[in-house]
């Protein structure tokens, strides 16, 4: 075996670069994962184009990746080597704080996540705690295997953070991979869905449509907060998702969010907006965030996905080799591909 593998790399300039790293080896606890799949999100454009301060440079980017199992680290029963896994992204938590206590894993106050402050996926092999893998099941594919990361993030907004309810309305706005999978998600909760975006989101849109999404509505073209008052008998929305990470999306959420509705905050900010949050006052209003995943998402996920309840796969526009990086990350980043998955064996 080689001792050297190449990774796709946020360097110490904040820039991407394919390196060579050494094939990391699994210590007690931990196994070492061959990357089949790997899916670039948008907080890694994120990383890429504003930085972060969750970042540890150089990093290898990606943290929804799927792939077979190569070696053991001492002590790891519950997987075994040619398994087909998927990553979930914790490295490491400390298992003691008030929020690992009650799984709340995504906000344990010392994680140390994959593709910010440890090596992810977007190499050969990735080192991962045995407790972060998920068996695939024998149906799901390496493809699907690498979004379920991304349709755990939207149950964990709208049926465990949020959580939508019966015979309730929906907005989310951002008709992004994870926008497009919080409305399929808050449709699966029994909530009407209204997933709204801007003219260059027509064609997700429209694939957002096929997939079973009741209603979609362009906002540089429609008015959004009257389509909502006439859906609503003149309420507003009970609540509202915002995953698109753009401050007018947040101002528009205030807008039609009916009186005591909610409003999720799951869309990734860079920089400062103005936003009166009077309207929070006025209305009664309750605001919740969503970070990530936890556990519980993972898993409902995952089976979702098994059991053809949401079908992930019209969503991957393209698979491509990681020597590709740039011309990847510009689909990605421009809107001219939906979801982009890196192929390490290309």
């Amino acid at each position: 075996m080689a001792e050297t593998m190449k990774g796709l790399c946020l360097n110490e300039e904040q820039k991407l670069e394919i390196r060579e790293f050494p094939v990391p080896e699994p210590q007690k606890g931990f196994v070492r994962v061959k990357v089949k799949r790997a899916g670039i999100c948008a907080t890694d454009i994120g990383y890429w184009k504003h930085g972060s301060d969750r970042l540890q440079l150089p990093v290898i980017l990606g943290h929804e990746a799927s792939g077979d199992v190569d070696k053991l680290g001492e002590g790891c029963k519950n997987v075994k080597p040619g398994d087909r896994v998927i990553v979930m992204t914790t490295y490491e938590v400390c298992g003691e704080c008030r929020f690992c206590k009650i799984e709340a894993t995504n906000l344990c106050i010392n994680r140390r996540g994959i593709g910010s402050k440890e090596n992810g996926g977007f190499a050969d092999y990735i080192v991962v705690p045995e407790t972060s893998l998920i068996k695939m099941p024998d149906e799901m594919t390496y493809d699907e295997g690498a979004m379920v990361e991304v349709l755990a993030c939207g149950i964990h907004a709208v049926a465990e953070q949020t959580p939508v309810t019966l015979d309730s309305t929906t907005v989310v706005l951002g008709p992004g991979p994870i926008g497009v999978l919080a409305s399929l998600a808050a449709q699966a909760c029994g909530s009407k869905v209204i997933l709204a975006g801007l003219t260059q989101d027509v064609p997700r849109m429209e694939i957002a449509k096929k997939l079973g999404v009741e209603k979609t509505v362009n906002l540089q073209e429609e008015n959004l907060e009257q389509i909502v008052l006439d859906l609503t008998g003149g309420y507003g929305a009970d609540f509202v998702v915002e995953a698109s990470g753009a401050y007018p999306a947040v101002r528009a959420a205030l807008d039609i969010v009916a009186k005591r509705g909610t409003i999720c905050q799951m869309g990734v900010h860079h920089g400062n907006g103005e936003v009166d949050w009077s309207k929070i006052l006025h209305k009664e209003l309750n605001i919740v965030g969503s970070l990530s995943q936890k556990p519980t998402a993972w898993i409902k996920a995952t089976n979702m996905i098994a059991e053809g309840k949401i079908d992930v796969k019209a969503l991957v526009s393209d698979v491509m080799a990681i020597k590709d990086y740039e011309e990847a990350f510009e689909k990605a980043a421009n809107v001219t591909g939906f979801k982009v998955l890196f192929d390490l064996e290309k």
